[in-house]
């Protein structure tokens, strides 16, 4: 796999996680608030990891 095909990869799934925390508020009544909270907290740290990735993938490409 080359650095574009994963860092496409990684844009990807946070496109995939953005999508799921937009419609996350519409399941509040089936999931309860403490879940929703959870879910949501879990998908935006979710998001921070695959930015750190991103940029350390983008500082070592650079160094080569």
């Amino acid at each position: 796999m080359t650095l574009e095909e994963g860092l496409e990869l990684i844009e990807n799934y946070k496109k995939g996680l953005q999508k799921f925390l937009d419609v996350l508020p519409e399941q509040a009544v089936q999931l309860g608030s403490e879940m929703i909270k959870t879910l949501t907290i879990n998908s935006k740290n979710e998001i921070a990891n695959l930015e750190a990735i991103e940029k350390a993938l983008k500082r070592t490409s650079k160094s080569e």
